[in-house]
């Protein structure tokens, strides 16, 4: 059975008192909903670095072309603490397994965007900024999926990063002894309706991708890596219904003949209502799921496609 997917997230999301006020900044989505289906690791990179709690604000300042994180109160320059830090627990968040990262927004450790930026003697800020820390770990992780807290509260948002986060999952699973070109083939192939319905050029593109590095010669480790940075980059864009209803009418296709006329025209009514948007995502993938099972052909590719952690999180009747 495959492991539970493993989440970094900004430690005072876990209600951790480790705010520069030392207070905490709880997500309860994540401490109530998520962490049952998730193991979830906090880090606090200011913390790391060996800041107390409470402390002064930190702020990002552009200098000689360089973003630099300040101690608000004394102007210290904590960059390269930060950054060594970051090297750091990021390879040691890799190793550890970790699929997702949700970050602190507003934060000049772990904004992922839109955090002020101070050019060095002025005085207005613009809002263009990521936190550091976060700058260095999505650097080094381009194959990780990664969220800020807010986006939590979009269930269309939260579905189609858990999503990600359950591809990488398997990624991981499928890594374990290694890869081989056989192995990378057969993963690319058990996702391609989840790529059809989340990201529809991905499936030939990554297929290309695939065929052009083993055509140089490429190591399938670094085949793997490749792989899954280009498939991360493509889901970077939110599902829509069109792609996901063409998805479902071809698992629907497949299991027809086992289906009677009036089962047929239900499920095809219902994804349709689905497309228009009369019925969320949960009520076609539902019965889907359960059609599929009954004919016996609850295989690897549908079952990625029908992907279980946002449906048993509920998320799925929101969208």
């Amino acid at each position: 059975m495959p492991t539970r997917p493993k989440l970094g997230v900004s430690a005072c999301l876990l209600g951790q008192k480790v705010r520069h006020n030392g207070e905490h900044a709880e997500a309860r989505n994540l401490t109530e909903s998520w962490s049952r289906h998730l193991d979830l690791v906090g880090v606090c990179p200011e913390v790391g670095i060996g800041m107390t709690t409470p402390r002064a604000t930190t702020r990002l300042v552009k200098r000689d072309g360089r973003i630099h994180l300040l101690d608000s109160n004394n102007n210290t320059d904590l960059s390269q603490d930060m950054i060594d830090y970051a090297e750091l627990q990021s390879d040691a968040l890799t190793k550890a397994g970790i699929c997702g990262f949700v970050f602190k927004s507003g934060s000049a450790s772990c904004g992922l965007e839109r955090i002020k930026v101070t050019e060095e003697g002025q005085i207005e800020a613009s809002n263009d900024g990521t936190g550091l820390f976060a700058l260095v770990f999505t650097t080094l992780n381009p194959h990780i999926p990664v969220i800020e807290e807010v986006s939590l509260s979009d269930p269309l948002q939260a579905e189609h990063f858990l999503a990600r986060v359950e591809f990488f999952s398997l990624w991981l699973e499928e890594a374990r002894g290694g890869w081989t070109a056989n192995k990378i083939a057969q993963f690319h192939d058990s996702n391609k309706l989840f790529f059809i319905s989340r990201s529809p050029n991905a499936k030939r593109n990554l297929g290309r991708l695939i065929a052009q590095a083993f055509d140089r010669g490429d190591h399938p480790e670094n085949v793997a890596f490749e792989y899954m940075a280009a498939a991360q980059k493509s889901l970077n864009v939110l599902t829509k219904p069109g792609p996901i209803a063409h998805a479902m009418e071809r698992v629907l296709g497949r299991i027809s003949p086992s289906l009677s006329g009036d089962e047929r025209q239900e499920l095809l009514g219902v994804i349709n209502e689905y497309r228009r948007g009369l019925q969320p995502r949960s009520a076609p993938l539902t019965l889907l799921r359960t059609h599929v099972r009954n004919c016996g052909m609850d295989n690897e590719t549908h079952a990625r496609f029908i992907t279980p952690t946002p449906l048993r999180l509920d998320l799925l009747a929101n969208v």
